[in-house]
């Protein structure tokens, strides 16, 4: 159960509880089988019952307050001021005198002052706390608030049913209720343990923790094991054999620091450490841990709180943005979270509000890059790229960073959509046709094509436009999310029926691999630039090699070859000379927007190879 302040002082209402039920049945048992020469024993159980059935009231005020301060530290002067009445009784029952009394049907019960100044105690706590949990309730999540304003209510009820008809001690009942029904729906251990992780707290009981623990001034770290795999889709296999493995770090953990782990994400393991040891520790043990399986890259980070941020919520953030993009993209066995990397959360954050609102204002650009057909020395197709300037300083913003935002966002498919429309828009309205356009290429994203949805789409526009399918060919980018899925192999095979055809693009970096090349019937291959770039690198003339080697290897599966990022006409020769089949670079023109790229068409002669 995570350590936080209403979680302790629900066990505290439970073990008081407890005493309060055992009592009652003491107190019960004393006056039904000894008589009145046992005064101290009937005193004394008269006192346990009447006593913890005020302090049950008490840690129950105690416990709401907890959960509408949402994780801020709790006031020692209002819990101070809420005891005053509990003392007050406490104080009645020590220096009074408990009467009792015995009613018409041979049945004991508690009277005089003390008994009803406890009692009148106990409803103020009571009423107190149900209208404090009622005005508040827009602080606790909505079962917390329906169960404990329920529960109150059950306990005024019967509280007030043995208050007016003496002899029916009832109040246990209530008392059991009020823990039963919290167990059930907000304290349930269960709920904040992983189910296929034995010992493993979840996200939920790690945000609670965080929230708490930045409540108080106290410093300490957020540890956290992060498990990078080819593959950001799992199959059934691939999350039990992630599970295995991180439930043997936490165990291993938990025997090397004697610290309880948290699953703060699906692929990250965290640790809220207070001894700077103990980080070093683990950290060892982490880097000297051997993944038998070699699925997973294991990159161990550190957060230290409050020095990097003051902030629950911002942590919370950072750690998202730490084990999503940017441990993705810049792999390191360990990691510090420091100033560079939160400045690069808060950019990554305002780019997140600039795309919104270019999707809600539709205000993507589309511009188109001319590629080169070596054999026919004519620019035949062209790359439909999306940009995005910033609002403000029309600036822009590089797609390498809006697109990975967009996807976290869920904002793709709408980018997606807006793009096409505009690509399959201008292409009628220019008849690019009519420039000796064969086919232009468009950008799919292993996200975009595992979506149901995306062939409905697709085909739409370009009914809506009459476009022929046959006009455009589909590079497939981010093969990271693309599995053995069947919405994958039927939108595909959808397109290809009807005429469009696939390029794998970025052949020679990120997942684009041989592997993917076995997976579906591409036409083409697109190389990436940084691999063109090592391979006519002059200072490493043996890179030539591969590049060979790879132009040679694609030609002879059947497949066309396009060279991106050539720069220079020495570049452009090599590659002619290698064999590729398709230039495109800043050589022959930049990405142009629609106006400049029909100019560039009309200029054009065709002689440039």
């Amino acid at each position: 159960m995570p350590r936080v302040f209403s979680t302790r002082v629900f066990f505290a209402f439970l073990v008081v509880a407890y005493i309060h039920i055992v009592g009652d049945i003491i107190e019960s048992a004393v006056f039904k089988y000894l008589d009145s020469s046992f005064y101290v024993l009937r005193s004394t159980s008269q006192s346990i019952y009447i006593g913890t059935l005020l302090m049950c009231a008490f840690t129950m005020a105690l416990y709401v307050y907890a959960k509408i301060s949402c994780g801020k530290p709790v006031s020692k002067a209002i819990v101070g001021l809420a005891a005053i009445p509990g003392i007050i009784g406490i104080v009645a029952l020590l220096f009074g005198r408990i009467n009792y009394n015995v009613n018409d049907a041979g049945q004991y019960y508690n009277n005089g002052f003390v008994v009803l100044l406890s009692y009148y105690i106990g409803f103020l706590y009571i009423f107190v706390t149900m209208v404090i949990a009622i005005m508040f309730r827009h602080r606790m999540r909505k079962d917390d608030a329906l169960t404990i304003i329920a529960g109150l209510l059950i306990w005024a009820v019967l509280a007030f049913f043995q208050f007016s008809f003496h002899g029916y001690q009832v109040s246990s009942i209530a008392i059991m209720l009020m823990a039963l029904m919290l167990f059930l729906f907000s304290e349930n251990p269960r709920e904040y343990y992983e189910k296929d992780i034995p010992g493993v707290k979840n996200k939920d009981a790690f945000d609670l923790v965080i929230t708490e623990r930045f409540a108080n001034s106290k410093p300490f770290f957020i540890t956290s094991v992060i498990f990078t795999g080819t593959t950001a889709i799992l199959t059934g296999e691939d999350r039990h054999l992630l599970n295995r493995l991180q439930g043997n770090i936490a165990k291993m953990a938990e025997e090397s620091i004697g610290e309880g782990s948290y699953l703060s994400s699906w692929n990250a393991l965290s640790f809220i450490i207070e001894n700077p040891e103990d980080v070093e520790t683990l950290m060892s043990h982490i880097n000297n841990y051997k993944d038998d399986s070699g699925n997973y890259k294991l990159t161990y980070s550190v957060l230290e709180v409050p020095k990097q941020t003051k902030k629950a919520d911002e942590a919370l953030q950072i750690l998202s943005y730490v084990f999503g993009e940017y441990v993705y993209a810049r792999y390191s066995p360990n990691l510090v979270i420091d100033e560079k990397i939160i400045d690069k959360m808060f950019y990554r954050n305002s780019i997140e509000d600039v795309v919104r609102a270019a999707v809600k204002d539709k205000a993507f650009d589309v511009y188109y890059q001319p590629i080169l057909n070596v054999a026919e020395g004519e620019f035949v197709s062209a790359e439909a790229l999306v940009r995005l300037r910033r609002a403000d300083n029309e600036n822009f913003i590089s797609p390498e960073d809006f697109i990975p935002v967009a996807e976290r966002c869920g904002l793709i498919h709408e980018i997606d959509d807006l793009v096409f429309e505009k690509v399959c828009s201008f292409i009628a309205k220019e008849n690019l046709s009519s420039y000796g356009i064969r086919k232009v290429e468009v950008n799919l994203s292993g996200n975009e094509v595992v979506d149901r949805k995306t062939y409905s789409r697709l085909i739409g526009k370009m009914e809506k436009y009459h476009i022929p399918p046959k006009f455009i060919n589909f590079e497939i980018t981010e093969t990271a999310f693309i599995n053995n899925d069947e919405a994958f192999k039927d939108n595909v095979q959808k397109l290809k029926e009807i005429g469009s055809t696939f390029s794998m693009d970025d052949f020679g970096s990120g997942y684009s691999n041989l592997l993917e090349l076995l997976k579906m019937d591409y036409v083409m291959v697109k190389m990436d630039k940084e691999f063109i770039w090592n391979c006519l690198d002059p200072d490493k003339p043996e890179n030539r090699r591969m590049l060979e080697y790879s132009i040679g290897f694609l030609k002879d599966f059947g497949l066309h070859v396009l060279a991106e990022g050539v720069e220079t006409i020495e570049q452009a020769k090599t590659l002619t000379e290698k064999g590729v089949e398709y230039l495109q670079g800043f050589y022959y023109s930049r990405p142009l927007p629609e106006n400049e790229y029909i100019e560039f068409l009309k200029a054009q002669k065709g002689d440039r190879r």
